[in-house]
């Protein structure tokens, strides 16, 4: 069968349509071409085209050719003189055949040259249109962001859909057919050509705005400065280092915008989080652009705006509640509220069961791994009972709970009856005792296996309960036994009511009117008021619905108790609200939500086509969604957002870091330019801050650089083994002879991690050296500030320590943005923050005796920074619950020197000092203690982590150890 012509499918072409122009059969196409369904070829599909009689002919010339020889059969020779004259009288048919099969071919042709000159004159204008645009890539006007380029490819993909990749050769040389191949070249890599087309606008258009970005500033923008400001994409995210010159970039932003005429002024919105800011950015662009140029422009804080809108919506601005602006007035309401609602059964027994049960975040001591990291969390929460008493585990203060709240008269730790002291153990003390029925409680940490806490030895634990039932057994009296594994199975107040009544113990509830009062009287009621204010203020601005909240507490880590807490907030927040509408206030959340609802609806249509906004490291998701809203009601919209996720520092405030880092995946595409060059801090200070930053992976990583270079660190990390304030004047007289050859007056900037930080003596201070300009701010509000020199006071360990011990509660997870997983990673962008106000020095004022971790890390892992002072070796860790330090005692009555642990009262451990100078601690080295104080050594012991000492015993001296009665490690003396 011999091939007649090879075609292809073009767009809107059907089957039928190409048999027709052909002149043969659809399924003599579909048999040539193994096509089982003639409406599924698809556009450019190759299509071989037979013609159906010749190739009948053809088989039939091909059969009389290979047949044998007639003359071999029947006639002998005659039979090839007989096929000769066959074959001539079929030569004029088959002469006939191929002339008509080359005419209907040229046809053929004819039609499709035909179908494609039609189609490009009916497509010539787009052709056209597309054509010019791909011409403006090789120097475009102005930057292709993503929508306007999406135009351009969305065109040439239409335009390329109505023809086939495979043109007649006779139109090849037509400017059309020329343009359909750029074309389709374009679509083989638009973001290429998209690339390459705006690399040549920045260049382009640095060069011709030189002179402005020259001079829009007091002085010259940089380099990366002017590309952040061409570079114009949909969504622009400038990643800013501290004292990168973002507010110049913003400022350079707007007048760019207006001078290329890409927007008016009043489609311009810039944005602040603060007054103040928002007031030194409106000031700083009327000055630098002119009033008349950014008449019309819009410079608003986040709630400013939300008020407007909410104004330009409804007709009227609201007022704004003095709840709002006033926490002692919100936390004076919410109290009302609950004493209103308490009066109510219902919820006066959903208060009971939180404070019975609830009262403090709940772990397990078998989730730790040594008892150090319990009692830190024993610490941190600290658990006293609503009777009053500092317990020991939060087990045991839910019992005492619910034996309080059930009118059950009950001692803690009260000594046990009979005496059971001896040489080397203290008198036995009960967990509980009933006085009123006679009876003890004792609460064991085992869990449903049987198993102690991984940090206590299970053999002695073990032990210790059967001393304690043989002991009970013994003198006949009653006791009963509670167990982890019962709190663990939600259980624990539920056996203990059984095993109560067994013994004849009736529970007598408090009225639930009495429980407010108890609680007021307990001083419970305020730290829960504010955890209400707190959490209501997070919720708001989370703008979680009461649905979304549920499923959050439902799949807490820890389920009842979040569920217990979203149950009482649920009363109070339906109160709050209605006592806000009840006198027409809005708070703060509501500027924002409401403003948002009406964009979203389309009541409120925005006139703002391009919206700046600065710090965007500090947005919220409240604040983020309206953004959102503003921008989707125009295709046109652009942000352009500056922040520096390394100075992200108010999660307690509601802001979430996870909105820039993922700025694409909420906004959409998104171009990020970083602003690496700081102008504040000297090299040394830049490199240690960003080094340190940087330990976090999670940090959106940038290379910051300095253009003031100096000699030596000049970050100083003092150490005293004196008072603070010794070493704060030290280190100020240090800053005065630094700069006095020069004759120059710095400015200092103290720093504390909170208010009550700020020294006592701070008048005394600046009147001891004038030449210094001296301020304290907290590090939080000294964001945006400088200094020449900054020195961070408190760099010590502890709950208010730097970085803070004092931990959230973990219900504020339900409505705050999550956590991040690196320790301390919003303390160390605090301490990141503090020491990048300072230009030319950083000094970090430690405790001797406990520095901060921070310090730690500076001084022993690498880091470029000098130590001054006298400093000292921190005190041993204790070895028994190893979190905890070794601090030097003295006893009350003789006066002696001793160590304990920093953990007591919840770790009792003690060391002897040593026995040598009776004063310095003894540490160990390997098989020898070595004593700090004097230098002298004693022998370790071999059983236990004391040491060794002289006993005079009944028959002779031996050797003992320091630990007896714990260890009873003896040796004689020989």
């Amino acid at each position: 069968m011999n091939e007649f012509i090879v075609t292809h499918v073009e767009p809107g072409e059907t089957l039928s349509e190409i048999a027709a122009r052909y002149g043969v059969s659809v399924e003599a196409l579909q048999r040539w071409n193994g096509i089982e369904n003639p409406d599924l070829v698809r556009v450019g599909q190759r299509i071989v085209v037979y013609e159906e009689e010749a190739a009948e002919s053809f088989a039939s010339e091909s059969a009389m050719s290979q047949a044998e020889p007639v003359f071999d059969v029947t006639f002998g020779s005659w039979g090839v003189w007989a096929g000769g004259l066959i074959l001539l009288a079929l030569l004029p048919l088959v002469l006939h055949r191929i002339r008509g099969r080359r005419r209907r071919k040229l046809a053929a042709q004819a039609a499709q040259l035909g179908w494609w000159r039609a189609q490009l004159a009916a497509q010539s204008e787009k052709l056209h249109s597309v054509d010019e645009r791909l011409d403006q890539l090789q120097a475009p006007p102005r930057y292709l962001a993503r929508s306007i380029f999406s135009v351009l490819e969305r065109d040439a993909q239409d335009i390329a859909a109505q023809f086939s990749s495979h043109w007649p050769n006779q139109l090849s040389d037509t400017a059309e057919i020329q343009t359909l191949a750029r074309i389709r070249d374009f679509l083989g890599d638009p973001n290429g050509h998209r690339v390459a087309a705006n690399n040549t606008f920045v260049t382009n258009e640095l060069a011709r705005s030189r002179e402005f970005f020259d001079r829009i500033e007091a002085h010259p923008l940089t380099d990366e400065q002017r590309k952040a400001v061409v570079v114009d994409e949909d969504h622009n995210l400038v990643v800013a280092a501290a004292g990168s010159g973002k507010t110049s970039v913003i400022v350079a932003k707007a007048g760019w915008l207006l001078r290329n005429r890409y927007r008016r002024p009043s489609e311009l919105l810039l944005l602040a989080f603060a007054k103040d800011a928002q007031m030194e950015m409106k000031e700083r662009v009327r000055h630098r652009l002119g009033a008349e140029a950014t008449a019309g422009l819009s410079v608003r804080t986040f709630h400013s705006l939300g008020m407007s809108i909410i104004g330009a919506s409804e007709g009227k601005s609201p007022s704004l509640a003095k709840v709002a602006e006033d926490d002692k007035s919100l936390y004076d309401l919410l109290k009302r509220i609950i004493a209103d609602l308490i009066v109510n059964p219902k919820f006066a027994a959903i208060m009971l069961r939180w404070f019975r049960d609830h009262f403090a975040p709940y772990e397990s001591e078998h989730e730790f791994q040594n008892q150090g990291e319990y009692w830190n969390y024993v610490r941190a929460n600290e658990l006293r009972s609503l009777k009053g008493e500092l317990v020991k585990s939060y087990e045991e203060c839910e019992i005492a709970n619910f034996l309080y709240l059930n009118g059950v008269t009950y001692e803690y730790e009260h000594p046990y009856e009979h005496d059971t002291a001896t040489l080397e153990k203290r008198q036995y003390l009960p967990d509980f005792y009933l006085p009123d029925a006679g009876i003890y409680i004792e609460h064991f940490a085992l869990n449903a296996s049987g198993d102690t806490p991984p940090f206590i030895d299970r053999e002695k634990y073990l032990s210790s309960i059967e001393w304690k039932r043989q002991l009970h057994e013994e003198h006949n009296t009653v006791l009963v036994e509670t167990f982890s594994h019962e709190k663990s199975a939600g259980k624990l107040t539920e056996n203990l009511t059984a095993k109560l009544a067994e013994h004849g113990v009736d529970l007598s509830p408090i009225p639930p009117d009495d429980v407010f009062a108890i609680l007021e009287e307990q001083g419970r009621i305020d730290p829960f008021t504010r955890l209400i204010a707190t959490f209501l203020n997070h919720y708001k601005g989370s703008q979680l619905s009461p649905e979304e909240l549920a499923d959050r507490a439902a799949t807490a880590p820890d389920r009842p108790r979040a569920q217990a807490f979203v149950e009482v907030f649920g009363a109070v927040f339906e109160r709050y609200q209605d006592s806000l509408a009840q006198v027409r206030q809005i708070d703060f959340h509501d500027m924002i939500n409401r403003a948002t609802e009406h964009v979203e609806s389309g009541r409120y249509r925005s006139a703002f086509d391009y919206i700046l906004v600065d710090e965007f490291q500090d947005i919220s998701p409240g604040r983020a969604r309206l953004l959102k809203a503003l921008l989707d009601q125009s295709p046109t919209a652009q942000l352009f957002a500056v922040g520096d996720d390394w100075q992200a520092i108010y999660r307690f405030a509601g802001s979430d870091i996870a909105i820039m880092r993922k700025m694409q995946e909420r906004f959409g595409e998104t171009e990020r330019i970083d602003l690496a060059t700081t102008f504040r801090c000297v090299d040394h200070i830049a490199e240690v801050a960003t080094d340190f930053v940087l330990r976090n992976p999670a940090q959106i990583h940038k290379s910051v650089s300095s253009v003031r270079h100096a000699d030596g660190p000049c970050v100083h990390v003092g150490l005293p083994g004196k008072q603070s304030t010794d070493l704060l004047r030290e280190t100020l007289g240090m800053i005065a002879a630094d700069a006095a050859p020069r004759g120059e007056a710095p400015t200092v900037l103290l720093l504390g991690r909170y208010r009550h930080t700020r020294p006592e003596n701070m008048n005394q201070l600046a009147r001891e050296h004038p030449e210094l300009s001296l301020s304290y701010k907290t590090v939080h509000s000294s964001k945006g500030l400088e200094a020449d020199c900054v020195v961070i006071l408190d760099m010590c360990t502890g709950k208010y320590g730097f970085p803070t011990e004092i931990t959230d509660d973990p219900l504020l997870n339900l409505v705050l943005a999550a956590p991040e997983s690196f320790p301390h990673s919003e303390e160390r962008r605090l301490l990141y923050v503090a020491i990048t106000r300072a230009k030319r020095a950083a000094y970090l004022l430690a405790d001797g005796k406990s520095p901060s971790t921070f310090v730690t890390e500076l001084v022993n892992e690498g880091y470029d920074v000098a130590v001054y002072g006298r400093p000292q070796k921190s005190d041993a860790a204790c070895p028994r619950c190893v979190a905890g330090r070794l601090m030097r005692r003295e006893n009350k009555q003789d006066g002696s020197v001793f160590y304990g642990c920093s953990h007591y009262p919840y770790c009792k451990h003690m060391h002897s000092a040593c026995p040598h100078c009776r004063i310095g601690l003894p540490l160990r080295d390997a098989d020898t203690f070595r004593c700090r104080a004097c230098g002298k050594t004693v022998e370790a012991c071999p059983a236990c982590d004391g040491w060794l000492r002289n006993i005079a015993g009944e028959y002779g001296p031996f050797l003992g150890c320091s630990n007896y009665p714990d260890c009873r490690y003896t040796r004689k003396l020989e």
